[in-house]
């Protein structure tokens, strides 16, 4: 995962040294659509017990993204998207596949390092809109907010923003009991950019 992430980032920097100028005038205000790939990860101090062995769980990720250009290098979004978030987990002789499906609201800061790359960081709140560990409907065990803070970077080329991102839960899914699973999603997306 970390070795397709670097990849990805390298790729990213290639894209948007050879691309067009796609420096933006202050006051513009752009809206992306955008879809891609996510990649549920179990965090969480409950996860480094002995035995335990967790896989992520690859899910849709479709939204869209409001960006405001405040000045050359900073800007400011919010974005709707939604996510299938969860993982899979085997401790001993159980397996079980846990599928968490959020409507996530992200606010970022982008920096812009040069005209169409940027880093990002910002908070992100997610509404839990279903749970499932097999079969079995576990919404009323999880916590309905799970909010979570993102690191990412996104090159721009001819207005397609290729955007990877690492959310970092700080909130636990479980409503109850001492562990402290966490919801962790790497996400890899492509969107295109309309001015408003």
């Amino acid at each position: 995962m970390k070795k397709m992430m670097m990849m990805l980032v390298v790729a990213m920097v290639a894209l948007t040294a050879s691309a067009q100028n796609t420096l933006r005038e202050n006051g513009t205000f752009t809206l992306q659509p955008k879809v891609g790939v996510g990649f549920g990860v179990l965090s969480g101090s409950w996860t480094s017990a002995p035995g335990v062995d967790k896989k992520t769980r690859v899910g849709l990720i479709a939204g869209v993204e409001g960006e405001y250009y405040v000045n050359s290098w900073f800007s400011a979004a919010v974005g709707v998207n939604y996510a299938q978030q969860g993982w899979k987990f085997k401790g001993g002789d159980v397996k079980t596949t846990t599928k968490l499906d959020y409507l996530n609201v992200p606010i970022v800061a982008n920096f812009y390092v040069t005209p169409g790359l940027a880093l990002k960081t910002g908070v992100q709140m997610g509404f839990l809109m279903s749970a499932k560990q097999e079969s079995t409907d576990i919404k009323d065990n999880c916590n309905k907010l799970n909010i979570s803070i993102p690191i990412g970077i996104s090159g721009e080329y001819n207005d397609f923003v290729f955007d990877a991102r690492y959310n970092i839960a700080v909130s636990k899914v479980n409503k109850h009991g001492d562990d402290s699973r966490r919801s962790d999603l790497i996400t890899l997306t492509i969107g295109y950019k309309f001015e408003l």
